[in-house]
């Protein structure tokens, strides 16, 4: 039976006749939406050098950087919702995350929802007044944080989305994992694999956020609650980051311990079973029954190896990288 692929082509990665988007048209709209903000700040600025002290450079790096992270991002998820397709032998689970979480509308709000309050983070901490020279410069840096903060509010949304996904597919663990697949995870390496990597890219763009945020000359920072919500600007792309690894790997945690306890009584169970068909054999040589003795052998034997491959499987490799 043929697996469905689940349809995961949101507006800014649309699957046209032509094919999707190549990474050379991704990274060229990547690099021109913060290229095109950089160029028009740079101009509008009366005195150049604040484009670089006040880093309006970083901004556009960030809008870039986000931007391409979400692309990279989207085609990880695509290989995500393939395996999970794979594990449940149907497209139900998967099918029903990107209709319900990953609609075009949704990226839309959610674009516009952390944009706007993005935007209103920076009005707080209090705009440098070096950019109150023209009124499209103040506009312009209004427009940057707003940009940055649309594209990451995107990629907030396919975090919490990719949560949701693990959530409701973890359950079903218990009845899917293979404790013989190579990978020694009863065949999820690759979906631990790609939650690190998802916060591998959170990390590099909340770098840039805090290499910008601590960079810029704000205004109000004298002001107690002003460094409060600072601080907790800076820490949130790292506790979105921490929380796709940790969330998803103690759910899955928790049903791979649950099937290796099952596994273990079944393996158990089937040996004891073995053992007594020796005895039933005990004193005869009949050649068929030396035939049965040998397969019952062998049968111990992938009793033995698969006792051993469970002991040794991780409860989950989501949430361990060392291999313990």
């Amino acid at each position: 039976m043929t697996l469905k692929t689940t349809g995961f082509y949101p507006f800014f990665d649309p699957n046209r006749d032509s094919g999707s988007l190549s990474y050379t048209a991704k990274s060229a709209i990547s690099l021109a939406i913060g290229g095109i903000y950089l160029v028009v700040q740079y101009f509008a600025m009366p005195d150049k050098l604040v484009f670089f002290s006040q880093y309006c450079w970083i901004l556009g790096a960030i809008i870039s950087t986000s931007t391409m992270a979400l692309y990279i991002a989207t085609d990880v998820f695509r290989v995500s919702l393939q395996t999970v397709n794979k594990f449940e032998g149907s497209d139900e689970t998967s099918s029903y995350i990107v209709r319900h979480w990953l609609s075009d509308q949704h990226f839309g709000l959610a674009g516009l929802s952390l944009a706007s309050v993005n935007m209103g983070i920076a009005h707080l901490l209090g705009i440098p007044s070096e950019f109150y020279s023209t009124a499209l410069s103040l506009c312009l840096i209004y427009l940057g944080t707003f940009v940055a903060g649309f594209t990451a509010g995107m990629g907030v949304l396919a975090i919490f989305a990719v949560i949701a996904l693990y959530l409701k597919w973890a359950p079903s663990l218990q009845h899917t994992l293979d404790l013989n697949d190579p990978d020694g995870n009863g065949g999820i390496k690759k979906l631990g694999d790609s939650l690190w990597f998802f916060a591998i890219l959170i990390g590099a763009v909340g770098s840039l956020v805090s290499i910008y945020m601590f960079g810029v000359e704000w205004q109000f920072m004298h002001l107690t609650y002003v460094r409060l919500i600072f601080l907790f600007w800076i820490s949130l792309p790292y506790l979105v980051a921490i929380s796709v690894v940790l969330i998803p790997g103690l759910v899955v945690r928790r049903h791979v311990s649950h099937y290796k306890k099952f596994r273990e009584i079944q393996l158990k169970q089937t040996k004891a079973e073995l053992y007594s068909s020796f005895k039933v054999f005990k004193n005869t040589d009949n050649e068929s029954i030396i035939n049965s003795k040998r397969e019952i052998s062998e049968k111990l034997i992938d009793v033995n190896d698969q006792m051993e491959r469970l002991r040794t499987m991780r409860n989950s490799h989501i949430d361990s990288r060392d291999g313990s």
